[in-house]
């Protein structure tokens, strides 16, 4: 096997970037597959978290039932505060039904619902949660109930809500969930359907916005965990405290732009780059060159360094075939493997014939095939 290395160029330069002046108490943005912290403040202060506790709600639910479980409502969860009641004793819904309630309305009698229809009443669920927050290393995070209204032991960190965001959007159907900005709700007596909208408001602001979670109470103030992907990069921030609701989007926004500002696109390989030449058997002079199968670009943060590595594995016999395999170019960002393509054939040959064969030999000695006659 054949390997050596592919210079790669430095790509788009990322300019000086200068961190958002964030006011919120606590905030944080983190690189979602790596868990990089891209920015941080107060972010490991324990504060109250409002609905962002709903993201935990949520991930127990979808790792524990079906979403086609039926649920019939109880008083308590039909009782449950919400500026605008909308669930009755008796109703019957599906899981899927109350988790959109439950991330898009962001309806505590929705989380009632659902807890009491995982774990038979909210002191099991709640118990359930804390056991998840251990399991995560959430370490600075207790859960006192299953919707995130102000109570006594209920609060969480920045940089724990960032933790537990990373690890809900790894769920196919959670990452559904918070990026709908909208859902229509028929239940059987009611007139019209209901209505959800999304509230987070970043979602109708930028189409790269793709999550998460807002949280309001009068403890915890304005609260939000958000998400954003570009260029294959998703950034996740949270704000916490923040006691005007503009300055939170805001703030929010930023974050995630200023996240996503880190990372560049490097272009590695062009589609048909030449990459070695072998030589073709029964043929003197001829080369067959290697070329990439596609192009090659990965997103790397302004910090890392990208290589490329090209293997050449499979020996060249006869016939070859334009684009058969031969290697493998491999992109690495920072010591890992981020991306790569085929090493192939750019053009095809032959078998060789035995009067091809017989002329090789007699060139390689110097001679020709007309010497013999």
């Amino acid at each position: 096997m054949l390997q050596f290395a592919v210079e790669v160029p430095d790509g788009n330069s990322v300019a000086a970037l200068v961190s958002p002046a964030v006011t919120s108490p606590a905030a944080i943005v983190v690189e979602q597959e790596s868990g990089r912290i891209l920015y941080e403040r107060n972010a490991h202060k324990k504060r109250p978290m409002a609905s962002t506790t709903k993201i935990m709600t949520a991930i127990i639910v979808l790792e524990r039932l079906s979403l086609n479980t039926t649920v019939l409502v109880s008083e308590q969860a039909a009782k449950t505060g919400e500026p605008s009641p909308w669930l009755k004793a008796g109703d019957v819904l599906t899981v899927e039904q109350l988790l959109y309630a439950l991330m898009l309305r962001s309806s505590n009698a929705a989380a009632v619902a659902l807890a009491e229809a995982c774990c038979g009443d909210t002191k099991t669920f709640v118990a359930e949660m804390n056991q998840k927050a251990g399991d995560l290393g959430l370490k600075n995070t207790h859960f006192a109930n299953p919707h995130g209204l102000d109570q006594e032991g209920h609060y969480s960190t920045a940089a724990d809500l960032a933790a537990l965001a990373r690890y809900a959007m790894q769920n196919e159907m959670f990452r559904k969930l918070v990026c709908t900005k909208e859902y229509v709700l028929e239940l059987p007596g009611r007139k019209n359907p209901i209505v959800f909208k999304n509230t987070n408001k970043l979602l109708q602001e930028a189409d790269w916005v793709n999550g998460i979670k807002t949280g309001l109470t009068p403890k915890a103030h304005q609260c939000l965990v958000a998400s954003g992907s570009r260029n294959g990069v998703t950034v996740i921030s949270v704000v916490l405290g923040q006691p005007a609701s503009a300055v939170c989007w805001e703030e929010s926004r930023a974050l995630l732009d200023f996240g996503l500002s880190q990372y560049r696109l490097v272009p590695v390989l062009e589609a048909g780059e030449v990459l070695a030449h072998a030589r073709v058997p029964y043929h003197r002079d001829a080369l067959v060159q290697l070329v990439s199968s596609g192009p090659l670009t990965v997103t790397a943060h302004e910090s890392e360094r990208v290589t490329c590595s090209v293997s050449i594995e499979e020996p060249l016999t006869l016939p070859v075939t334009m684009g058969a395999k031969f290697g493998r170019a491999v992109a690495v960002v920072a010591g890992k493997e981020a991306a790569s393509v085929d090493v192939v054939a750019a053009k095809s040959y032959n078998s060789a014939s035995l009067g091809r064969k017989v002329t090789y030999i007699f060139e390689c000695l110097g001679g020709s095939v007309a010497s013999l006659f």
